[in-house]
């Protein structure tokens, strides 16, 4: 058994049993009659029978007994001590207990040199060291488990003490004020509550908010940096850390019959973002089994059900430029405590109350639970992968961020990085608002206001600026198919008339950019009175929009008409070789082609329903009745169960980091589908 044993170390402690069994092994076939020679040492072979045998240590010669009483005195002291001072003791070899005998010799004073088998033991001798070696291995392997054990517990230990130092920020003082404090949490009848929040958010609102929690007790340990998080995805790091609390979390609210809650604080794109982190945290890790990790069964360590009834219900801080999540679902379209902005005598005091009353909100048992539909990117039907690929826009900050090459003004465009498109929370676009989101991301500035400036004159510089090479004029090259049904351009089936329309989309939730909101279609002569059904973020359907430059005269104002479609929908661009189309989800937008220049289609559907936490300044004017009739759940959407199990694997391909991989297209693919590349340094 030891012969192919790459160990020294196995080899050694191999050799002690050899000193020590070999004989016994002798001694009690001697006694029981058994000098059967037929059996062999031989590496696979498996045998079930635990011999018993009368033993006889007198049969043992004076040195071999000296030899297992050293061994078995190391054994007592412990492993590591062992193998520290373990020295192999000479055998004679015409003694009379030499191992010699029994076909097993070698060079006891080299270490690294294995014995030899040479004659072939008995069927007793066999299973003896058979026993002997799985002795041998579940000793080693609990020891190895409790080592890990103790390093994962001090690593996270590490972690958890880092996790409460006071994050450092940029800002002069805290807007809250450096003594405050978060409300005090009442475990017997608050519900659980983690956060995910991005410190850079609401011009460092977030960073202040963290450095609140890390001086409140309970908070200090479930209120995350979503970017810490995601950066420290080792073992006994932030990730392994946040899965432990949210383990807990649904241990304390499934006790409470309630659904424990998480605050995703951050602009729109961060709720998506917040999704796949919990995803992430509960992804099984087969390799980590004995470590809490082992898969249920659906490539998470919760099972389906447990996931249905302890899934984080979301609650939406808004801590970005247009906060249309937070908004829509009643928290609010500027993060807590804003009003210190304005500057007035007792201002700090003012956002404190303001930020403690929105936790307070959160964490209220009474406040209401809701579903929610989540959108997702996913392969044509019957695909395994989508057929386009990603890059980003790059270039100069400024008003115009285009390059001049042959003469003709042209898109920079760099390797795409984070996110990749998978959850669609909120909305989803092509075209003019997905372009300026793109210009957008370059220009950030500091603030909300300024961020809202910024858009603006991104959209004033495309309408005014030429057209680059990469893109055409409107949505030429653009059909879109709800189901069986065909969307866009409408009035045509052979696909003409996209020209015409500067962007095609749908609504999930009634708000969009801080200004737009949708309402079922209507003749001219009722769009301005009637009562129309608005866009709902629980109904199942999609509410698609399409739109021209005259659209805001027309409908009139930012009121979008809107369609209702059941089964998603699926985009197809067909424009070439050097040619794509910007689309953006949830606030981030990306360069969608085809590196050959073949027509190629991005299908959204519905794949998960999401329990959210609604505000106290929710206005079912804007949504509608928030309750659909159903108890709020989570669960994964398909209209088949091979669907479902597609959308299941597809989240988990997402949290590997596969769909990167599929979707994000690399410097030669984008040189061959003939864009223009920034340089690389």
């Amino acid at each position: 058994f030891w012969l192919k044993l790459s160990s020294a170390q196995a080899r050694r402690h191999w050799r002690a049993y050899a000193l020590r069994e070999i004989p016994l092994c002798r001694a009690r076939a001697a006694m029981g009659g058994q000098g059967s020679s037929q059996g062999s040492l031989r590496e696979g072979a498996d045998i079930a029978v635990d011999a018993k045998l009368p033993e006889k240590p007198s049969l043992l010669g004076a040195q071999e007994q000296s030899k297992v009483v050293r061994l078995e005195r190391d054994d007592a002291k412990g492993e590591g001590e062992a193998d520290a001072n373990f020295r192999p003791l000479p055998a004679s070899s015409t003694a009379d207990s030499s191992l010699a005998d029994f076909g097993v010799e070698g060079d006891e004073d080299d270490e690294n040199k294995p014995p030899r088998v040479e004659n072939r033991l008995s069927d007793v001798q066999v299973e003896i060291l058979r026993d002997a070696k799985r002795r041998w291995t579940a000793k080693h392997e609990e020891a190895d488990r409790q080592h890990r054990a103790a390093e994962l517990q001090e690593l996270l230990a590490q972690t958890r003490a880092s996790l409460h130092v006071e994050p450092t920020s940029s800002m002069p003082s805290n807007r809250y004020g450096t003594d405050a404090r978060l409300p005090p949490f009442d475990l017997e009848r608050h519900v659980p509550v983690l956060a995910l929040i991005n410190p850079f958010s609401g011009g460092m609102a977030g960073s202040d908010i963290l450095s609140l929690a890390r001086k409140s007790p309970y908070y200090q340990s479930t209120f995350f940096n979503i970017i810490d998080v995601v950066k420290d995805q080792r073992r006994g790091g932030l990730l392994d850390l946040f899965r432990i609390e949210l383990c807990q979390a649904r241990d304390q609210a499934k006790a409470m019959g309630r659904r424990p809650r998480i605050i995703s604080g951050g602009g729109d794109g961060t709720a998506s973002f917040t999704i796949f982190m919990i995803f992430a945290a509960l992804r099984a890790d087969d390799t980590r089994a004995d470590e809490g990790l082992r898969d249920s069964g659906n490539g998470f360590i919760w099972s389906d059900e447990e996931l249905a009834q302890s899934f984080p219900a979301l609650a939406q801080m808004p801590l970005g430029s247009a906060n249309d999540f937070g908004h829509a679902l009643g928290w609010g379209d500027k993060y807590p405590g804003d009003i210190e902005s304005s500057g007035c005598l007792g201002s700090r005091q003012s956002a404190l109350t303001a930020l403690q009353t929105w936790v307070e909100a959160v964490i209220d048992p009474s406040t209401s639970v809701a579903n929610f539909d989540v959108f997702g990117f996913m392969p044509a039907e019957g695909a395994s992968a989508c057929d386009f690929k990603l890059c980003e826009l790059t270039g100069r900050r400024g008003r115009d961020p285009k390059v001049v090459v042959d003469g003709k003004p042209q898109l920079l465009m760099k390797e795409a990085g984070t996110p990749v498109p998978l959850f669609c929370c909120l909305y989803f676009s092509a075209g003019l608002a997905a372009y300026m989101v793109a210009r957008f991301q370059m220009n950030r500035r500091k603030t909300p206001l300024l961020n809202k400036l910024e858009y603006g004159r991104q959209g004033a510089g495309i309408l005014t600026e030429s057209v680059p090479a990469q893109l055409g004029t409107g949505l030429e090259g653009v059909q879109i198919r709800c189901g069986d049904k065909h969307y866009f351009p409408p009035h045509s089936e052979d696909g003409s008339g996209g020209e015409k329309y500067r962007e095609v989309g749908f609504l999930n939730i009634n708000w969009q950019a801080g200004i737009a909101n949708g309402s079922d279609r209507a003749p001219i002569c009722g769009r301005a009175c009637s009562t129309r059904e608005p866009a709902k973020f629980n109904d199942g359907k999609i509410d698609m929009y399409r739109l021209k430059l005259r659209s805001v005269v027309k409908n009139p104002g930012f009121r979008i008409q809107t369609d209702k479609h059941d089964d998603g929908m699926t985009m197809t661009f067909s424009g070439g070789r050097g040619k794509g189309i910007f689309f953006q989800w949830d606030g981030e937008a990306r360069f969608a082609f085809s590196p050959t220049g073949e027509p190629f289609q991005l299908n959204v559907q519905k794949i998960l329903n999401l329990p959210v936490v609604l505000g106290p300044r929710y206005d079912p004017r804007v949504t509608g009745d928030p309750h659909n009739g159903r108890e709020a759940f989570f669960g994964f959407e398909g209209a088949t169960p091979e669907r479902r199990a597609a959308v299941r694997e597809r989240i988990v391909r997402g949290i590997r980091g596969e769909l990167n991989r599929e979707l994000n297209a690399s410097r030669e693919e984008m040189i061959a589908a003939g864009l223009q590349c920034q340089e690389v340094s």
